[in-house]
């Protein structure tokens, strides 16, 4: 252990006035475990912004979180000496997640980057241990408009893919465009992120595909509730669960990893279609064909080169 930091955090999750050597509700476990290098990034953070070939950057860092399954009053490490890897016996596996976050003035840390992992000692990358977790990667953005057209609330679903097994990739990521979808949705207080999530699982994936292969979804919203839904635990849309073969991960459009850049090409992409659409108008869509999730009327778009 002399080459690595431990730290322990356990918070107790009683009110602040009512402070308790008793856990309450549930306990969160907050382990850094770093090597000398993210030590390093850990004490940059307290310097704030720093210059860097002209671009004000922020300091990252790097933590792997997870939640007990139930209350406890100590907890048990285990680190296995022939892979390093760290576990914590009282915690749930299905919370352990690892997450890039960014100091921030009077708020929370920035969660940039949030993905499941295995155990706690960030003995891989970030990209190691998707490349372990999962055979193929697809990000997934919804952005809308504005303004409402005829009653409707327009957003573009923009899918973007790495084809290659992630286990055949070295260095180099590549991904390309896979599919987008134009939604018009009546109802004005529905989340249309939802709505593109499940039109990628069911609208873009083979059934045999998805049923035969591990896939990480990108996705840049409601981290809050991506334990539940990675656990089968909450639905993503409607009544609809994720496949056992696809887990979500987050990741917003600012740069940390290969997830955001494919995030940020997305959101790039879904705002093309939404400018595209403003100067196209909706009567022409309207006439097209859709299929319908909700109250929702969904057109795939299809680019000339495809068609």
């Amino acid at each position: 252990m002399s080459d690595f930091g431990l730290r322990l955090v356990i918070c107790d999750l009683a009110p602040a006035d009512r402070p308790s050597l008793f856990f309450r509700a549930r306990t969160l476990l907050q382990i850094f475990y770093s090597s000398p290098e993210a030590y390093r990034m850990e004490k940059k953070g307290k310097k704030g912004k720093r210059q860097k070939d002209g671009e004000i950057t922020i300091p990252r860092e790097e933590w792997v979180y997870g939640h007990a399954a139930e209350k406890v009053s100590s907890l048990t490490l285990e680190i296995d000496p022939a892979t390093g890897k760290l576990n914590i016996l009282e915690s749930d596996p299905s919370t352990i997640r690892r997450q890039i976050t960014h100091k921030r003035k009077s708020k929370d840390d920035k969660v940039l980057y949030s993905a499941p992992a295995d155990d706690f000692s960030l003995s891989l990358t970030d990209f190691e241990e998707v490349q372990q977790r999962f055979d193929y990667l697809m990000a997934v953005d919804t952005n809308s408009l504005d303004t409402l057209h005829k009653g409707y609330k327009v957003s573009a679903c923009c899918i973007y893919v790495v084809k290659e097994h992630l286990k055949s990739i070295g260095t180099d990521l590549l991904f390309e465009h896979h599919a987008t979808f134009l939604i018009l949705n009546p109802d004005l207080d529905a989340k249309n992120e939802p709505v593109g999530w499940h039109l990628a699982i069911s609208q873009s994936i083979a059934p045999w595909f998805l049923q035969s292969c591990q896939i990480g979804m990108i996705v840049d919203s409601e981290l809050g509730k991506h334990i539940a839904i990675n656990a089968g635990k909450e639905p993503y849309y409607s009544d609809h669960y994720l496949p056992t073969t696809l887990r979500f991960i987050y990741a917003s459009d600012r740069s940390a990893t290969y997830a955001n850049s494919m995030i940020r090409q997305c959101h790039a992409s879904a705002n093309m279609l939404l400018k595209h659409f403003e100067g196209v108008g909706i009567d022409s869509i309207l006439q097209r064909q859709s299929l319908k999730l909700g109250e929702a009327l969904c057109y795939r778009i299809v680019s000339p080169r495809q068609s």
